[in-house]
């Protein structure tokens, strides 16, 4: 149970044939007679840009009394299942349900944003009963999202190096859309998903109409094929024009929640509904969700609330049922407001992975981002994710597992989450291994922040610019790419970083030299995963020498993998470093007859932290 003065917040499962991951927002005080569904983005990385400004979307709801559930369709965040339109229908019908239950009230709404606004009526087609409709940017036909979502995987992919081995192809049957798989039936049940055309059959003359709401992505919209689709199935449409939706979409910690078209869509949900009696409230801590996951039900997950220093932290323990898990326990971490499911979901599906072969996990939200309490929409100023105050709530979370037994932790995380992992390694004496995913800092550097801004430019200035613009898709599909654009980015890149790589080392070894040996010293195994060509190469390069000469070390390796990005979208690389984490898993399990460790914050450990390798 997460809460505030003005809401309460409780994870659940639910759903019949695979378990859905749903999080109920209750207004405390007065409340009205309506709980609206919350739809996200089913597929990809709009599912990852848009969680947090969802969840601000449900605060909303709740503090004009009306409750909410958010849910993961199957197959994303945190739900089991497959990636399968009829699932998708069959999970709003499902949460429709929940939310029914769950609230006792007489009304429900539905928000379906993007494409699940598509699959959402589509489930309303096939029967599903609701009282209010909100289609926030739905396209009518489903095969334009997905032409728009290739034509992005077009302009983001990295052209292979043509200095080594080229990558192994994608497997038959599998098309890599921005570091998710789309699999061959799903991309065929979208092309035919068209809500232009609907069967005289679904809505018959008796049938109760909802009332609708479509929220266009721009004020410049002009297209109103779901409020022509709306209006052929009988039902009264309310056609509005906000600017907001592509904000949502932005990368996660630049995603803004847009208040204009929260407050329109509490408003006109209220609007004719009657008060009812308050929720009960539930105190603080109140029982984890637990359900089982996968056909066999090998694996069980737990989501929970637990108390932070800035509120509630919530996360998600993965362990085998049937066995007790083995003494090293996973800890997974992400780069700055990535939700726990991790970079591209690489967390959740390799936490299962691990719980059917013994191994407990954790992987959780830091404060402000995800599904944790604190301010605002996750976007806080860069350093923040390297501060202290980080690394307490990753201990924090880290205590589940100790009071379950836990000897030892491997510890993973992406870019802010390899600088948590390298930090809470030399804090605690119960780190047995790290295996760092990209890290830019190791403590909070202004020097670093530039190179960040580096980055940025080179992996997002041309997707933003496809992302609001619309028009830039159908010109990428006419072969009309932006060249002007691309070339300035291209410029801009290649001079800041060439202005970085010539500045001269340090004289005498750098905190990052000294943190990583003498951290290795402890012993704690490190293994550091760097993808070719991005910023974390000459990071470390600027600290070890141009080539990374005489890197390796009996308890420190690098492994550098090209043909990649920093949030390791291709899909090839991806199980690059699942090998990676198995093979530390390995490490770890061969040492097991090492000498005690103790597992309590703030023990001493055998070697003492640097004084500078410490966060400023």
């Amino acid at each position: 149970m997460s809460s505030s003065k003005a809401h309460d917040l409780t994870a659940l499962w639910f759903g019949d044939g695979a378990s859905l991951l749903g999080h109920l927002h209750t207004p405390r005080g007065a409340a009205l007679d309506i709980v609206a569904v919350i739809c996200p983005p089913p597929f990809g990385y709009e599912n990852i840009c848009a969680h947090r400004a969802l969840r601000v979307l449900g605060d909303s709801l709740a503090a004009g009394g009306i409750a909410s559930l958010r849910f993961d369709f199957p197959g994303t965040g945190d739900s089991d299942g497959e990636n399968e339109l009829s699932a998708w229908k069959a999970a709003v019908k499902s949460a429709v349900e929940t939310a029914r239950r769950k609230t006792g009230c007489n009304r429900v709404g539905v928000i379906g944003v993007g494409l699940a606004g598509t699959v959402a009526l589509a489930s309303v087609d096939m029967g599903l009963a609701v009282d209010k409709l909100v289609l926030w940017g739905a396209p009518a036909r489903a095969r334009s999202w997905l032409r728009q979502q290739r034509a992005y995987q077009r302009v983001t992919a990295l052209k292979p190096d043509p200095t080594v081995p080229p990558p192994p192809p994608t497997p038959e049957g599998i098309e890599e859309l921005s570091g998710f798989p789309l699999t061959v039936p799903l991309a065929e049940q979208l092309s035919a998903l068209d809500l232009t055309r609907v069967a005289s059959t679904d809505w018959p003359l008796d049938r109760v109409r909802p009332s609708a709401l479509t929220i266009s992505r721009t004020t410049r919209d002009t297209d109103d094929a779901v409020g022509s689709a709306l209006r052929d199935r009988g039902i009264t449409v309310e056609a509005e024009k906000y600017d907001g939706f592509d904000q949502i979409l932005d990368e996660p910690h630049l995603a803004k929640a847009p208040a204009p078209v929260f407050a329109r869509m509490r408003a006109w949900l209220a609007d004719g509904v009657a008060e009812r009696a308050p929720y009960a409230v539930s105190p603080p801590g109140a029982a984890a969700a637990r359900t089982r996951i996968g056909r066999q039900g090998q694996v069980e997950e737990i989501a929970r609330y637990s108390p932070g220093d800035g509120g509630l932290l919530f996360s998600i323990e993965t362990r085998p049922i049937g066995r007790e898990p083995e003494p090293t326990w996973l800890i997974f971490l992400t780069g700055r407001a990535v939700r726990h499911v991790g970079p591209n979901r690489i967390w959740v599906r390799f936490a299962r992975e691990q719980a059917a072969a013994g191994y407990a996990s954790l992987r959780l939200d830091g404060r402000s981002v995800g599904d944790s309490e604190g301010e605002g929409n996750g976007l806080m100023p860069n350093e923040e994710y390297y501060q202290e105050h980080i690394y307490d709530d990753v201990e924090r979370v880290m205590e589940i597992g100790v009071a379950q037994g836990a000897k030892r932790f491997l510890m993973t995380g992406i870019c802010s989450g390899a600088t948590a992992s390298y930090q809470v390694a030399w804090r605690r004496s119960d780190v047995a291994a790290i295996v760092l995913l990209n890290p830019l800092q190791l403590r909070h550097d202004p020097e670093d922040d530039d190179r960040a801004k580096v980055q940025m430019a080179r992996s997002w200035a041309l997707r933003k610019g496809l992302w609001t613009n619309p028009r830039s898709y159908l010109r990428l599909l006419k072969g009309e790419l932006p060249t002007k654009r691309m070339l300035k980015a291209i410029f801009s890149v290649a001079t800041l970083s060439a202005a970085f790589r010539r500045k001269p080392a340090n004289n005498g070894p750098s905190y990052v030299v000294t943190g990583f040996h003498q951290l290795a010293k402890k012993p704690v195994e490190i293994d550091i995963f760097v993808s070719e060509g991005d910023l974390s190469v000459p990071f470390l390069e600027r600290h070890f020498g141009v080539g990374l000469i005489n890197f390796e070390r009996e308890h420190l390796r690098l492994h550098r993998v090209h043909n990649t990005d920093h949030t390791l979208r291709a899909l090839f690389a991806q199980e690059r470093f699942f090998e990676l984490l198995r093979a530390s898993l390995a490490r770890i399990a061969d040492r097991q007859d090492a000498r005690p460790r103790v597992a309590a914050k703030g023990h001493s450990s055998s070697t003492a932290s640097p004084s500078d390798n410490t966060p400023s």
